[in-house]
């Protein structure tokens, strides 16, 4: 694997891993040089592994890193954050109250991310290992991390996992948002699409949307994608998505639909604004989560 090194803001670095074997989903981490270094969105164990010896490359000794901050601990954001605490001694792992627990103990974790990777996770992603607990900093919604450029705050982004976060800084005026703010693939470059993998919570992921773009950062900071500065046209139609989507399934689940029919239905939206005929796979397991969430609230109600 051939680590692409860019940088996109100031004294910020995109750590391109190249795609994932699943889903072929880019694999982006980011490495902020100050006093303290800071990497956010490791990935898995196998693109951890290989983010080494790039951070080295950049004349940053990896045993000083100060801090490793995943927006949450799906395994190709956090995966890796287990091999990396047992090779680097330093570094804190800044995790989500409700992410703490499975960094420390990685069994159920694994065995949620079978069904969404496959029997063959360990070949494809790399074994997930613990995080010393003493590493473990677990933060408050809003508890800013000071280094001596910038300061870092902690965001609680719910919904796309009860355990996500986004990372503001002000030094660069950015938002590390993970997948709360949305896919972004070439077919559709201007359309974020909302990544909906169960368990997800719909409304929550909305009212994270109205949260984080409230912040008013002038660049976000995509963990599967590019910094991209066109931040509140982004916002405002993954906003749509969300909405439109909600309104389709839930007409759909009143009339009494199967989820292969509703599933179909959105993929007819979808594809109204997609410039290729079959839909990235990370956006058809999506369609799932909503499905499954709005299916459930109908039941429930």
């Amino acid at each position: 694997m051939t680590v692409r090194i860019e940088e996109v803001s100031r004294s910020t670095y995109l750590l391109d891993c190249g795609q994932d074997a699943t889903y072929s989903l880019p694999q982006v981490a980011y490495l902020l040089i100050d006093d303290q270094p800071v990497l956010i969105d490791p990935g898995s164990t196998s693109v951890a592994a290989e983010l080494l010896p790039a951070i080295g490359d950049l004349g940053i000794d990896a045993q000083e890193l100060a801090y490793i901050i995943p927006t949450h601990i799906h395994l190709d954001h956090g995966g890796g954050v287990g091999y990396l605490a047992q090779r680097l001694h330093k570094p804190k792992v800044v995790v989500h109250p409700k992410g703490a627990d499975h960094l420390a103990d990685p069994t159920r974790l694994v065995r949620g991310a079978r069904f969404v990777f496959g029997d063959n996770l360990e070949e494809t992603m790399g074994p997930v290992l613990p995080v010393p607990r003493e590493r473990i900093h677990v933060p408050e919604d809003g508890e800013v991390i000071h280094l001596q450029s910038r300061d870092l705050r902690i965001v609680f982004a719910p919904g796309h996992a009860a355990h996500h976060i986004a990372i503001e800084d002000n030094l660069t005026g950015g938002l590390f948002c993970g997948d709360a703010l949305g896919f972004i693939t070439d077919a559709m470059p201007d359309t974020p699409f909302p990544v909906g993998l169960p368990p997800f919570d719909a409304e929550a992921y909305v009212e994270s949307i109205d949260k984080l773009a409230g912040l008013s950062p002038k660049i976000l900071f995509y963990a599967h994608h590019r910094a991209r500065t066109e931040v509140k046209a982004l916002t405002s139609r993954l906003r749509e998505v969300c909405i439109t989507l909600g309104e389709i399934i839930q007409g759909a689940i009143r009339d009494g639909m199967e989820d292969s029919r509703i599933s179909e239905r959105v993929v007819e939206y979808v594809m109204s604004f997609s410039s290729v005929s079959d839909l990235p796979l990370m956006v058809q397991v999506g369609i799932s989560g909503y499905v499954q969430y709005y299916r459930s609230r109908h039941s429930a109600s």
